[in-house]
């Protein structure tokens, strides 16, 4: 028996009869003493040992008796607590059995047995064994109903996300889907568009020829003057349908240029980029369209660009500041560009010094006759119009090199 067992037994059963009997055989042997003592004291020489004899044996029944009885309390207790220990071990299997029962009807599961009724032929110990059996059963079933509920919580968790996941693809498909309808819808209104224009340009091209017909035959000089100037304004809508078909077909000059050169720009930028910025070029031309087109493509390629609509403007513009490359067109009115050109090489040999910008004619007379005038009038070059846009991007590439990329031939 271990200690804690031991003191068990001693404190629940055994003391609390035990001390009692100890005190009354102690007043009962005490009680013998004192008669023997009033004997031998009152008749010291009768006193023989039968007397003692006598004195020892009421000492001893006295003594059994009291072991007789304080047996017969061990029982009667330990019978009262082993009655206490039947009816709380019921108890417990009474207790055990109904929650083997809820377990089982909530979670059924055939590898585990409900037990059955406790059998009153085995011994206490057998039972409690037996319920101590199916509590751990029933810790065990516990134990896995708690795993399976976090695996179908995790289960479920990852459905959740699956189901998220392919609601969102869903979604991008139908997206996508949009995105492909407008694109095609988009090609074919470009498709459109471009055959337009492409007729429109055709149109523009036959009556520009039809011009150029008129204008060497001998008319008079105010028609042959007129005549050059539709021709001049023909010049600059074919420019900007030419503008406008390449942007719609993807076939731009000027969006090849403009990629190219931002692809290099990217990883040369702190080489180029300060010398494209401190490079300044001025528009001189009379029409609007050529004037916008020519802005515009310059200033995708990231120059500094001014626009003026005549030779006076431009004279003024040449006294606020330097400009490195001029576009100047020949037939305007009041100061031709000529005449403009021939002011500008005068006011830049009293007050430009060792500067000198580049004159670039527009121009749609590119005859030698034309060509030879330009060049007499202080013009460096000739850009013949109307002009593609690579052409003006390869006349800054021509006369400023590293400054832009070259435009490739559309």
């Amino acid at each position: 028996m271990q200690r804690y067992q031991r003191e068990h037994f001693w404190n629940a059963i055994v003391w609390p009869l035990l001390w009692p009997l100890l005190l009354l055989q102690a007043a009962l042997i005490i009680l013998c003493l004192a008669v023997g003592a009033m004997v031998w004291w009152m008749s010291p020489a009768n006193a023989s040992w039968s007397t003692t004899l006598w004195l020892m044996s009421a000492l001893l029944i006295g003594s059994s008796l009291n072991v007789g009885a304080f047996l017969m309390l061990v029982k009667a207790r330990g019978r009262r607590k082993d009655i206490r220990f039947i009816q709380e071990l019921a108890e417990l299997e009474r207790h055990s059995q109904a929650l083997c029962a809820t377990v089982a009807q909530s979670q059924p599961d055939p590898k585990f047995a409900t037990p059955n009724e406790a059998v009153e032929s085995h011994l206490p110990l057998q039972r409690l064994a037996r319920v101590n059996e199916v509590l751990a059963g029933l810790e065990r079933r516990m134990h896995c109903l708690q795993l399976a509920n976090v695996a179908s919580r995790s289960t479920q968790q990852e459905q959740e996300q699956e189901q998220a996941l392919l609601d969102d693809l869903q979604h991008q498909q139908r997206q996508l889907k949009h995105l492909i309808a407008g694109r095609d819808r988009a090609r074919e209104e470009s498709r459109l568009k471009s055959g337009y224009l492409t007729l429109l340009q055709r149109e523009t091209d036959a009556l520009l020829d039809h011009l150029n017909v008129m204008a060497d035959k001998e008319i008079t000089d105010s028609c042959r003057q007129n005549v050059m100037e539709v021709r001049e304004r023909l010049s600059d809508i074919r420019a900007l349908l030419t503008n406008l078909v390449q942007q719609s077909v993807g076939e731009s000059a000027v969006a090849g240029a403009v990629t190219g050169v931002t692809g290099s720009e990217e990883a040369t930028s702190g080489q180029r980029g300060g010398l494209q910025r401190h490079l300044r070029v001025l528009v001189v031309d009379d029409g609007p369209v050529n004037l916008m087109l020519a802005r515009q493509m310059l200033e995708t390629q990231g120059l500094q660009v001014e626009g003026v609509s005549s030779g006076e403007q431009a004279l003024a513009r040449q006294q606020g500041g330097f400009f490195d490359l001029v576009f100047m067109d020949i037939f305007m009115p009041t100061m031709d560009g000529l005449e403009t050109s021939r002011r500008w090489r005068d006011y830049e040999r009293t007050h430009g010094g060792n500067q000198s910008s580049v004159l670039v004619a527009l121009t749609a007379n590119a005859d030698n006759a034309g060509r030879d005038a330009c060049l007499n009038a202080g013009m460096d070059d000739l850009l013949a119009k109307p002009y593609q846009p690579e052409t003006l991007l390869n006349m800054i590439t021509h006369w400023f090199p590293g400054k832009i990329k070259p435009a490739p031939s559309a």
